[in-house]
């Protein structure tokens, strides 16, 4: 392996390519984060993996059944997290509740779960795991005998069994049974066992709910760990005859809280401009986990920290721009927010979640992960949240080289842990989605430790975490804070250059995608292969436009970085005039590999009908949540998506933005997904028409 020479080192240490003292035997020097070495040295001296980690320790130390009277009085983990924010110097912090809305709250009380037959053995407790209790149940105090069906959803498995009355034993989610085994088929209860990797750790219970409409039949449900499920499986299967007791108490309370805490550390200059961190703290209020997100909770906290404090001692600027915390009930918690302060909704310009990240690697045999905004959002938070985990991945791997001599961001009791990262594009299923909605279109990345081996279950407790991983994680989100914030003309340059650094190997795969469409093609679709092969370079070379074009937020009246941008856009243009040609040419040789004649693009007439018809966004397609709501009325329609539409669905509610045609809109989707049928968005949109979600214009 051939080292870098001590001139050549001590150059990339000035250039703050690297952190001084951290010149290892690699080929290729660590990639740069866009901070100065000196800020850079200054978080990575402040930051406290053991702080967030002993924060994560008091949220959830145990999983605990929670207290009747918080639901009515506020929660812990909301007046925990006020506590520790006005402890850190963020006066500005305050619990807000959220209306309820005459909803009501489901707490269990109590609840056991007894074998009986052939012997008296506790099989679970809520005191003991109160992930044991499926949300939903009602109370009881039923004794029936056990009854194995499977996963217990399909009317076969209950064949030549009579189940009136007993509990059923399901080897999946209890409410997979429940509409068949309880609602028709009589069964008094469930218990199942489900968790995310059981492969992994056997005795994880996972947590899990039923959710019976209204007239349902009352029922109740227990989940035991995959080992305690298949040894009562086994009994039944082997002829043995098992009776159990299930012994529930629970309650819906009334008037219950629905709450968030918030807190902002205000700009001196541009007050009015927002960046925001948001973890959710709840996923229902029964459901608790260390890393599922009192991990993110408890970062973004102690990035807090030491933002204030860095500043406060003047190791780093005054932020100039607002850096706001919000600690929510995950995606409801954040879309109320947004929608009942419209002022500060207009003031925030990105959103960075924290979601699972405080894991430790290799424990957990996971990533880092940056989940990237998806097409219909292409921004500059893309590049610059890569190139700072990016620089935390090569400078660990560096660090790792010397035998952590040098250059390791370590914390005292972590662990030694590699950093292992991939970024990767969009996916859902957290409060950055919020954000990402056409309706919002606010830019928002998502960090997060996936695949988590303890998901969902009862064993995601703190011992799975590590302080090294809390201050990696902490590092890369102050550092990138304090940039954004403070971010001027020279800053934009810097964010145009990490976007044109990254924004090669994108349109690249772009192409390349184009030109295995035209190479898996046969003679009778090599045409319409070329339609979409051409369509995925020019939508590719939008998105990068966008992406470019969406530094000029940071730019203001700045000629210079005016004319780099103005150039860099040119640029892109004579890329696509390349990569078109690239792929003509291809099309053009298969045609005559196939013996058919080549034809010129030409608009069919559906195409040219549909490129004149621009749907606008109505008041009643809102938000996500709103989307919800309307499941009832889109089934009553009858309207079925074909399965590549429903796979898109959601960027296509995204791309309606009162400029594109439903033409432009097919396309767009089809660049980011596969290729889909025009008229069948046509169709679809004509349902959005019909829901009142949309009108159509002219172009």
């Amino acid at each position: 392996m051939k080292r870098i020479p001590p001139a050549a080192a001590l150059a990339l240490v000035a250039a703050g390519l690297i952190l001084a003292g951290a010149v290892t035997a690699q080929d290729t020097p660590p990639r740069p984060a866009p901070s100065s070495p000196e800020i850079l040295r200054a978080i990575i001296n402040e930051a406290s993996g053991e702080m967030a980690l002993q924060n994560e320790i008091r949220l959830t130390g145990v999983n605990r059944n929670r207290k009747p009277e918080e639901y009515r009085t506020g929660y812990f983990e909301s007046a925990f997290i006020l506590e520790r924010l006005r402890e850190y110097g963020i006066a500005d912090s305050a619990v807000v509740d959220l209306p309820v809305e005459g909803r009501t709250a489901w707490d269990a009380e109590s609840a056991e779960l007894w074998m009986v037959e052939p012997e008296l053995r506790k099989l679970a407790d809520l005191d003991e795991v109160p992930a044991c209790l499926c949300s939903g149940s009602e109370s009881t105090d039923t004794t029936a005998e056990l009854v194995y069906v499977g996963p217990g959803n399909r009317e076969d498995l209950y064949k030549d069994r009579s189940v009136e009355g007993k509990i059923l034993l399901v080897s999946g989610p209890p409410e997979m049974a429940r509409r068949l085994g309880v609602q028709k088929f009589g069964a008094a209860g469930l218990v199942g066992w489900s968790s995310s990797h059981s492969e992994f750790d056997r005795d994880q219970v996972g947590w899990s709910g039923l959710r019976p409409a209204g007239q349902d039949r009352a029922t109740f449900g227990f989940m035991v760990s995959e080992r305690q499920g298949q040894e009562l499986r086994e009994t039944l299967e082997r002829g043995g005859k098992i009776v159990v007791r299930a012994v529930v108490k629970t309650q819906l309370v009334e008037g219950f809280k629905d709450q968030l805490t918030v807190g902002l550390i205000k700009g001196t200059e541009f007050p009015d401009e927002e960046l925001v961190f948001t973890a959710h703290l709840y996923e229902g209020w029964a459901k608790q986990g260390a890393n599922d997100n009192a991990s993110g909770c408890t970062a973004i906290l102690e990035t807090a920290r030491v933002l204030a404090k860095l500043v406060a001692e003047g190791k780093i600027p005054p932020l100039k721009r607002s850096v706001r915390f919000l600690f929510v009930p995950e995606i409801s918690g954040t879309e109320a927010y947004l929608r009942l302060n419209p002022d500060i909704t207009k003031r925030i310009f990105a959103d960075i979640n924290l979601d699972m990240v405080g894991e430790g690697l290799i424990k957990n045999q996971s990533y880092f992960r940056l989940n990237q905004t998806p097409w219909s959002l292409p921004t500059y938070l893309n590049d610059v949240m890569a190139s700072y985990i990016e620089w935390m991945g090569d400078s660990q791997r560096d660090a790792q080289e010397s035998n952590w001599r040098t250059g390791g961001v370590l914390a005292p009791t972590g662990s030694r842990d590699p950093f292992y990262i991939l970024i990767e594009r969009y996916s859902g299923g957290s409060d950055h989605v919020v954000f990402l909605d056409g309706g919002v279109r606010i830019p928002a990345v998502l960090m997060i430790v996936w695949p988590d081996q303890w998901y969902h279950s009862s064993g995601d407790t703190p011992d799975k975490s590590d302080a090294t991983q809390f201050k990696r994680v902490v590092t890369i989100s102050a550092a990138a804070a304090e940039f954004l914030a403070n971010a001027g003309p020279a800053e934009a340059t810097r964010m145009m250059t990490e976007i044109s650094a990254r924004q090669g190997g994108r349109l690249g795969d772009d192409r390349a995608r184009a030109e295995r469409m035209l190479l898996e093609a046969g003679a009778g679709a090599v045409h319409s292969a070329a339609r979409e092969a051409r369509v995925l370079v020019d939508q590719g070379i939008l998105r990068e436009k966008k992406a470019l074009d969406s530094v000029r937020f940071f730019i203001g009246q700045d000629d210079g970085a005016a004319r780099n941008l103005a150039g860099r856009l040119a640029g892109l243009d004579t890329v696509r005039t390349a990569h078109i040609k690239v792929v003509d040419d291809l099309y053009a040789s298969r045609c005559r590999a196939f013996g058919v004649k080549a034809e010129k693009p030409v608009p069919t007439k559906d195409e040219v009908r549909l490129a004149g018809l621009v749907p606008v966004r109505t008041a009643k397609m809102g938000g996500m949540m709103a989307m919800w709501s309307l499941r009832e009325e889109i089934r009553k329609l009858g309207y079925q998506a074909p399965m590549a539409i429903r796979m898109a669905e959601e960027e296509l509610r995204n791309f309606i933005d009162g400029e594109r045609s439903i033409l432009d809109i097919r396309d767009a989707a089809s660049a980011e997904f596969a290729p889909l049928d025009l008229l069948e968005v046509e169709k679809w949109v004509g349902v959005q028409e019909k829901l009142g979600l949309v009108t159509i214009k002219k172009k």
